[in-house]
């Protein structure tokens, strides 16, 4: 039987000194997939993204991306094949303009075309995708938190994700910018074909943009399924709420 699975991981487990921080987590992620990944403050859900971008490597287990063993592979190789983060703190070049930074990871691109002029087409049509054409030659420190994370955004686009790791890229957006991220998050991984993998505190985000969502108490996965269900388990409730209410 041939394994349908994007990223597949077995039994990955970290420990910091005398503290596992992440449990035996096992995950299979298909192609175009969206999945939500909740938990209480400490439960291990940035562990789990530094581990699969290579930023750390594990205590033990096994991360394969379309069947190819990338555990201990650099961060910079991991990212050239296909797996990008954004970051919570969103951080762009500031004395670059908004398309200088979005140009740096396509020419960096494994195989890129190194003619110039291809690649600003390349990050121009990413930025009006985004919707941020207007603002292509201007300074990315100018920006606001909105459009910094659309650049965020961008970048990763550019290069070449298959796998998009967004780490609470809604936060501190209004409740406009939020859902309007949510649509454009949808549309373009329908049109790029990405699977996106959300790190994300606002239930309501969750609810509305994940097809499959995980939940991790103290480094372990504790419940695996579609939103309601998820919201509806009572081990999620008693991770969030304490076992009194759950």
């Amino acid at each position: 039987m041939i394994n349908s699975s994007l990223l597949e991981v077995k039994d990955l487990s970290i420990n910091f000194g005398g503290i596992r921080a992440l449990d035996s987590v096992e995950l299979s992620i298909k192609s175009n997939e969206i999945v939500g990944v909740i938990g209480p403050n400490g439960a291990g859900k940035t562990t789990l993204f530094n581990l699969l971008t290579g930023t750390l490597k594990p205590t033990s287990g096994s991360i394969k991306l379309l069947g190819k063993e990338i555990t201990g592979l650099s961060s910079d190789l991991i990212t050239r094949m296909g797996i990008v983060r954004t970051y919570q703190k969103v951080r762009p070049f500031p004395r670059l303009t908004v398309l200088e930074n979005v140009l740096v990871p396509i020419i960096n691109r494994e195989n890129t075309n190194s003619n110039m002029s291809h690649a600003r087409e390349i990050g121009m049509d990413l930025l009006k995708r985004v919707g941020l054409t207007d603002l292509a030659g201007i300074e990315a420190c100018r920006l606001n938190l909105f459009q910094r994370k659309k650049v965020e955004l961008a970048r990763a686009l550019g290069a070449n994700a298959k796998i998009l790791l967004l780490d609470e890229v809604m936060s501190g957006l209004t409740t406009v910018e939020a859902d309007t991220a949510v649509e454009m998050l949808k549309m373009m991984r329908s049109e790029y074909k990405f699977t996106i993998i959300c790190v994300e505190h606002l239930m309501r985000v969750i609810m509305k943009i994940s097809e499959r969502v995980i939940v991790l108490d103290h480094g372990k996965i504790i419940a695996s399924g579609s939103p309601i269900e998820v919201s509806q388990d009572p081990l999620v409730r008693s991770a969030y709420l304490g076992s009194d209410y759950a």
